[in-house]
């Protein structure tokens, strides 16, 4: 009991600051817009949602991971400020639906008795994320060029596919752990590859190719993208063997080359991406603003409520992180990939910790689509990578975006409550 106090009284302290970091964010969004200082309390409902549903989480099991909540309780404070100032309409629908997704991860944590049970919907999950992706491609409506969004009855809108990120974690978490041994062991040896036999692979293979072909056939490539990666983790992590990696990327590298060919639209991103310049008032448009954002934030930036934001396409969704560099710089920047990289830890510890092979892996899944959310969105913003159309987790705008991120956040916590040590849930020893 005297553990679990402590842990607590960190993670409030944490929380706290969180609040205080949000709370100055306010009041200089509130200089900088002109308006009255009181509305900086609006950062602070992000941030009290965040702390409610901590309360309400320790009323159902206090046994849980006390670094998570701090961390993202930053991230979401300071995307609604970003918001605010680009977009107070789709700041106000933010705030809401924080508070929403703050208790839908309550109510996940409540339901779940024990994460392991997960494992016997396997199956149910994977089919279940396949049927969504198909019933967008044939019934979704199109916007900025890809086939993403469910409308029904013309009232409430939303993206299948982020459902389809859990649901495949639950999938392969569960598929693997099952047959890890059997992954890692009954090999044979193909083109001079140690490879498991068919009969062990095959199902996730399908899986994979179809659900592949559906988002390409979506235009959504950055789940593609995101989709293909968390497979490819998953199956090292679990089976050590480096040469699946290899054989997999070599795949990867030929269904790229292959898309560039076929698909007008993939051709378009890489063009667009190798020199934005051969059209800079069209395709290479949003690129070229993003980068001019990047080069106006120098080293500290311009400031908050500056202006920044304005000429940039989707800059409340795909380019949100080129107006936090203009306005706070390469520190400001720094600062984010920071707690991008210190929720990746923390997610990444609780599945080493973990001593269920469903729960590690599942932990570890979800921390592989948060990391490769984040590096795929800022990688195509600095022009490291082509510019995929994903929302950075917790900072972007979109409603179902941030109500399934805070789903996976209570898996996290559901893993290190049912699957960790104590002394390592808590903070003690690692």
């Amino acid at each position: 009991m005297t553990v679990i106090r402590h842990s607590r009284r960190t993670e409030l302290l944490l929380l706290l600051f969180a609040a205080l970091i949000v709370g100055v964010g306010g009041v200089l969004v509130c200089l900088g817009m002109d308006l009255p200082l009181v509305q900086a309390a609006r950062g602070l409902g992000v941030v009290g949602a965040i702390m409610a549903a901590a309360m309400m989480l320790d009323l159902a099991d206090p046994r849980r991971d006390r670094w998570l909540l701090p961390i993202v309780a930053v991230l979401a404070g300071l995307g609604f400020l970003m918001l605010w100032q680009l977009d107070g309409r789709q700041a106000s629908r933010q705030l809401v639906w924080m508070v929403a997704g703050s208790g839908v991860m309550v109510a996940v944590y409540y339901l779940i008795e024990d994460v392991r049970d997960l494992a016997r919907l396997k199956y149910t999950s994977g089919l279940l994320a396949l049927a969504l992706v198909g019933v967008t491609l044939a019934f979704g409506v199109e916007k900025g060029g890809a086939r993403l969004w469910l409308d029904v009855g013309g009232l409430i809108s939303f993206q299948p596919t982020e459902l389809v990120k859990v649901l495949m974690c639950v999938f392969l978490a569960g598929y693997i752990a099952e047959r890890q041994e059997l992954l890692r062991e009954d090999t044979r040896k193909v083109a001079g590859f140690q490879m498991p036999r068919l009969r062990h692979i095959a199902p996730l293979m399908l899986m994979v190719i179809f659900a592949l072909a559906i988002f390409v056939g979506q235009r959504d490539l950055g789940a593609a993208v995101l989709f293909f990666g968390l497979f490819v983790a998953m199956t090292y992590m679990a089976t050590g063997r480096k040469a699946y990696s290899v054989i997999a990327l070599v795949f990867f590298a030929g269904g790229a080359a292959a898309a560039y060919m076929t698909f007008p639209h993939v051709a378009t991103r890489v063009d667009m991406w190798l020199n934005p310049w051969s059209e800079p008032v069209d395709r290479g448009y949003q690129i070229l603003q993003g980068l001019f954002a990047l080069a106006e934030g120098g080293l500290v930036g311009t400031g908050f409520a500056t202006g920044g934001g304005a000429t940039i396409p989707a800059a409340t969704t795909d380019l949100i992180f080129a107006v936090w560099a203009q306005q706070l710089g390469l520190a400001g920047a720094v600062a984010m990939v920071l707690l991008f990289a210190l929720a990746a830890h923390r997610s990444f510890s609780i599945a080493w910790q973990a001593t269920d092979s469903f729960g590690a892996l599942l932990a570890a899944g979800l921390a592989v689509v948060f990391s490769l959310q984040a590096l795929v969105i800022i990688g195509g913003v600095t022009k490291l990578i082509p510019l995929t159309g994903i929302t950075l987790p917790f900072v972007s705008y979109g409603g179902t975006s941030v109500i399934v991120n805070f789903i996976a956040l209570a898996l996290l916590m559901a893993v290190s409550r049912d699957c960790m040590p104590a002394r390592a849930r808590d903070g003690g020893e690692r």
